[in-house]
């Protein structure tokens, strides 16, 4: 059986659904041009906890906890459930980091910067174009051979940590 979510048809809907979604939820009150911004919104989290003081970006959002409480029910569901776990641990951990900075530094995600831009917002050129380079740099690499290694499968007990945290959070809320 093929997996919608990977034609082109699947992609195009689920696109055009998470659009949808971050519109909506500007619309119902999220700050101006974020919507949908992963980036941002483990920002706004990380504020919450107290990991930075900038005031206007403290707020425990709870649209990561519903990514990952619903990804979790999905796996669970569809029996794909299967946490695993990779090596070069302390890289994966550093590249995460330099992600989510390149991330806020141009804009936000790609999301984001596309809601920027659709609100007129010409910055938002300046930040996709930074999220292009960065993603070039990335293709590079894996064209000439980087890999971090093989992932594997880790005890079903591990895998219940994070949504345990992020439900531990929305109790909080």
């Amino acid at each position: 059986m093929k997996n919608f979510f990977s034609s082109k048809t699947g992609v195009i809907i689920t696109g055009s659904l998470i659009g949808i979604i971050a519109v909506t939820l500007q619309k119902l009150g999220n700050p101006a041009n974020m919507g949908v911004c992963v980036a941002c919104f483990e920002r706004d989290i990380a504020g919450a906890l107290g990991l930075h003081r900038a005031d206007v970006v403290q707020y425990l959002r709870p649209e990561i906890a519903g990514f990952v409480l619903g990804s979790f029910a999905i796996a669970f569901i569809k029996k794909e459930y299967q946490p695993r776990a990779g090596s070069s641990t302390i890289l994966r951990f550093f590249l995460g980091v330099f992600a989510m900075i390149g991330a806020l530094v141009f804009l936000g995600c790609p999301w984001r910067a596309l809601l920027r831009l659709s609100g007129g917002d010409w910055n938002a050129i300046v930040g996709l174009l930074g999220l292009t380079a960065g993603i070039g740099v990335g293709v590079l690499f894996l064209k000439y051979g980087f890999s971090l290694g093989r992932n594997y499968k880790q005890k079903k007990s591990s895998g219940w940590i994070f949504p345990a945290f992020m439900l531990a959070l929305m109790i909080m809320l």
